[in-house]
């Protein structure tokens, strides 16, 4: 969730019709991704497609404000996660080249209380989310909340399980800037990852932690640039950084976080994969939400704030394999 003034990035065509159609957009599908004149791309990532996201469900249930997703790997199932305590059921479809043609919309849920009813702000700021086992082998998804800062685990109908944790990790957390990212990571297991820099923190860190205590320092590529969403890239993670400020263009950042390489003092290098900047063409909008769905393949989703003048973005986009073997550095230096 951006608490900010909201900020288009949309054509003068497109805001015309959005004025037309308004209470809401309505229309959706493929769109282009954009970028620079002449097609380049970023040099390491490959675009397999982008959708423009209707603002309604069939059954007329409000779609937006999304901040994360989940993709189950079993059931090809998309889970999609709003800012406002609402998850969403989809299923991304593909054509004969792999390239990302449709999304299903399937159904949708509140989360809900241990009351069984619907969560409210501000104890409904859901802003993370990854899929995990429960005790009997069932598929739960484990949801991150900022404001009221805690971890909550939720069958994929949207109730609740077991108590909320509230980790020592959370501690110093900004009110609005806190756990924005969760992945799976094949070493540590779950790893969460808070926003903006918490209480004691250098303002470009992000504290990154693991449920067994570990924590460690994530440096940012400014310090007005957030962590939003990561997921797992080989043994390293994929990180992905919003940089938004009024009057300046939007920046999208997909880095790589190397554990392994941490320092002593928990300091994890890095270094960019893709840079994407509103001004150089690129469609771009608040992304929030990250999931990898194959072994090199991304999703990622933008959250419209529930306004008008932005749009719910869902890009689809490869790390080829060249690029996700590390660049050489020193142990202890955050490169770019």
């Amino acid at each position: 969730m951006v608490d900010r003034h909201s900020h288009s990035f949309l054509s003068a065509a497109t805001l015309a019709l959005c004025l037309v159609l308004l209470p809401g957009c309505t229309q959706a599908g493929i769109v282009d991704p954009g970028g620079p004149p002449g097609g380049s791309s970023p040099e390491r990532l490959e675009w397999c497609g982008m959708l423009e996201l209707p603002d309604h469900m069939p059954d007329g249930q409000p779609l937006g404000g999304l901040s994360a997703l989940a993709f189950d790997q079993q059931s090809h199932l998309l889970y999609m996660l709003s800012d406002r305590g609402h998850l969403y059921r989809t299923r991304p479809r593909f054509d004969d080249q792999q390239q990302l043609t449709h999304l299903e919309l399937l159904g949708s849920a509140p989360l809900l209380d241990h009351r069984g009813r619907p969560l409210e702000m501000p104890q409904a700021d859901s802003e993370s989310m990854v899929l995990i086992k429960g005790k009997q082998g069932e598929t739960q998804l484990l949801i991150g909340f900022e404001r009221q800062h805690r971890l909550q685990r939720f069958t994929l109908e949207g109730e609740p399980v077991g108590e909320p944790l509230q980790l020592s990790a959370l501690d110093g957390a900004q009110n609005n800037g806190s756990l924005e990212a969760l992945a799976n990571h094949p070493v540590h297991g779950l790893i969460g990852g808070l926003e903006f820099a918490s209480k004691g923190m250098n303002d470009n860190e992000s504290r990154l932690f693991d449920l067994d205590g570990h924590q460690w320092r994530w440096q940012r590529s400014s310090a007005d640039s957030g962590l939003t969403a990561m997921a797992p890239l080989g043994d390293d993670l994929l990180m992905l950084e919003r940089n938004f400020k009024i009057g300046r263009p939007l920046i999208i950042s997909l880095r790589r976080a190397r554990l392994s390489r941490a320092t002593p003092d928990g300091v994890v290098p890095g270094d960019t994969l893709a840079r994407l900047v509103s001004d150089d063409g690129w469609r771009l909008d608040n992304f929030e939400g990250l999931t990898r769905i194959a072994s090199q393949r991304y999703l990622m989703v933008s959250d419209d704030n529930f306004s008008w003048l932005q749009r719910s973005l869902l890009g689809c986009f490869n790390v080829p394999e060249s690029a996700q073997q590390p660049r050489q550095w020193p142990a202890d230096v955050n490169q770019e």
